[in-house]
């Protein structure tokens, strides 16, 4: 399935809720889908080398690992690298509630506790809180020895139809 054929499946299904739960319970592994659909067409997260292991409603979780495509100066994950997968995980785990047909964050605050030297990294993404237009979430990122080293909350913005005018 590529994207096109993903905005063809919301359309059909009403929302990115019931798109991911009409894959769901045709029996599609929703991470290998959003490892494929999405995250292999994106250069930035190809260029981080993250991969989603787990989705659930308002759920999900990821791994990567360092490289030098990743790492600044000190040997430690750059904090923009940080921000993106925090702001990934959250999302995925924003749009298993979504009943719109789009999303977008509307504001992220991550704090760095603790620089990520040891992978593998694990980062979770979880919603905290669904109202009409506006989903607020949580995301940390944990290092290869369990400590949580970035945590983050933010607020998403669900797009329920497209504006033609």
């Amino acid at each position: 399935m590529r994207i096109q054929a993903w905005g063809d499946l919301v359309s059909a299904s009403g929302s990115i809720a019931q798109a991911i739960e009409s894959l769901r319970s045709s029996g599609k592994d929703l991470a290998a889908f959003f490892n494929e659909v999405f995250l292999a067409v994106e250069p930035v997260y190809r260029n981080i080398g993250i991969e989603v292991k787990e989705i659930g409603r308002g759920y999900a979780k990821a791994v990567f690992n360092m490289s030098e495509n990743i790492a600044r100066w000190g040997g430690v994950v750059n904090g923009g690298v940080i921000m993106t997968v925090i702001d990934m995980v959250i999302g995925i785990s924003v749009m298993t509630v979504n009943d719109g047909i789009d999303q977008y964050t509307a504001e992220l605050k991550v704090n760095f506790l603790e620089p990520l030297r040891i992978d593998p990294f694990t980062a979770i993404g979880r919603v905290i809180r669904k109202g009409g237009t506006l989903v607020v979430g949580e995301g940390e990122i944990y290092d290869g020895e369990n400590r949580l080293c970035a945590k983050g909350i933010g607020t998403w913005f669900i797009v329920k139809r497209r504006n033609t005018g």
